[in-house]
Order: structure tokens, then C-alpha cells, then sequence
């Protein structure tokens, strides 16, 4: 309903959904394919008001990893998406087939919204325990509204993700004093 492309990424920048995973029933991928078929019934692809988040820098475009955009129609009529420029009053239009990665970012993750913050939250959790969850990641999302915030989650995932702290899976401190000839975690320095 925005007047403008400017005013509707301005208002695109108002609320966000945010999970804890990609996949699944509550993750991004899933809530987006439900909200996309809320939006836009029967007409796939790209449609008025659909939101997309960039996975892929693209510099020939000033295009980069986490850039939001919205796809609106232009004056002729076209359906481009439209993202921000140099001003907020002079948004810059793309055809969609031009656009590196995206993907829809009606709900997004945690992890992909680092570094945003949005008026208004929702924070969707999975509805059985995961080993994402910590209390670092809820934190973030929470981190993520500036005034209005929703946690959609049971008692109980709630409660098991601020007891779990992040932790580091990937081994590098082991393979980095393994290499060194030493034991990390002897030595205390193990993860």
C-alpha cells in the first residue's frame, strides 16, 4: 500500500519474523512458503509486497549478503525489485532475474539477522528442543526489536535453550594444538 518504493522498504524495515532454523515447520524456509501463500495465493514467484533477502555479494550491483528488498510494480507496470540506494528517497530497481542469491525474507533467521534491529519482533522457536538453541541465540532475537517484542514458544524450549550456552562444534582448537604436537584438552584448552 506504500505510495512509493522508498516508503515501502521503510515500512518493509517495521516488523520481521525470526526463528532459530532454516528448515522445518518452524523455520524460515517454512514459514515463508506459508506466508507467500497467504500473500499471494495462486501466483508464485515473484508478487506485489514479496520481501527478498540477498544471499550472495554481488559487486557489479552493490548487492551484498543480508540487503533486503521488496518487488513492486514500476510505472510501466513491471514487476522489479526494488532495494535501497544512496538516499532513502531514491531506492534502486532490478529486474528479479537479474538479482543475485535470495531468497524471501518474510521470516528469517537469527543467525541472518545479526547486525538488523526491526520495531517489532516475533521470535519463533521450534516446538521440540534443538541443540541451535542457547541463550546466545535468544538473546540475539530479542536484541533484535527496538520496541515491540513476541516470543512465540513453549515453556519448556524456552527454558532448555537459556540453559544451554553456544558452543563451538567445529574442532579447531583440537586440530590447531593437534598440529602443534600438544593435547588441547589436557591442557586446558579444549573446547
Amino acid at each position: 500500500e506504500a505510495e512509493d518504493p522508498g516508503r515501502a522498504l521503510q515500512q518493509a524495515g517495521r516488523l520481521r519474523v525470526l526463528t532459530a532454523l532454516r528448515e522445518g515447520p518452524q523455520g524460515a524456509r517454512g514459514l515463508n512458503s506459508r506466508i507467500e501463500q497467504l500473500l499471494a495465493g495462486n501466483t508464485p514467484g515473484y508478487f506485489q509486497g514479496r520481501l527478498l533477502l540477498v544471499t550472495e555479494n554481488s559487486y557489479r550491483h552493490r548487492l551484498f549478503n543480508g540487503d533486503i528488498g521488496i518487488c513492486l510494480r514500476d510505472a510501466s507496470g513491471a514487476m522489479v525489485a526494488w532495494f535501497p540506494g544512496d538516499t532513502a528517497d531514491q531506492p534502486r530497481a532490478f529486474h528479479p532475474a537479474a538479482l543475485p542469491a535470495h531468497e524471501s525474507a518474510f521470516a528469517m533467521t537469527v543467525h541472518k539477522a545479526q547486525g538488523s534491529e526491526f520495531d517489532e519482533v516475533w521470535l519463533q522457536l521450534p516446538r521440540q528442543d534443538s541443540r541451535v538453541l542457547s541463550r546466545e541465540l535468544v538473546y540475539t532475537g530479542l536484541t533484535r526489536a527496538r520496541q515491540r517484542l513476541h516470543v512465540a514458544a513453549s515453556e519448556a524450549v524456552l527454558v532448555a535453550a537459556l540453559k544451554r550456552h553456544a558452543s563451538r562444534l567445529g574442532g579447531l582448537a583440537w586440530r590447531l594444538g593437534a598440529e602443534a604436537g600438544s593435547d588441547p584438552v589436557a591442557d586446558g584448552n579444549g573446547l
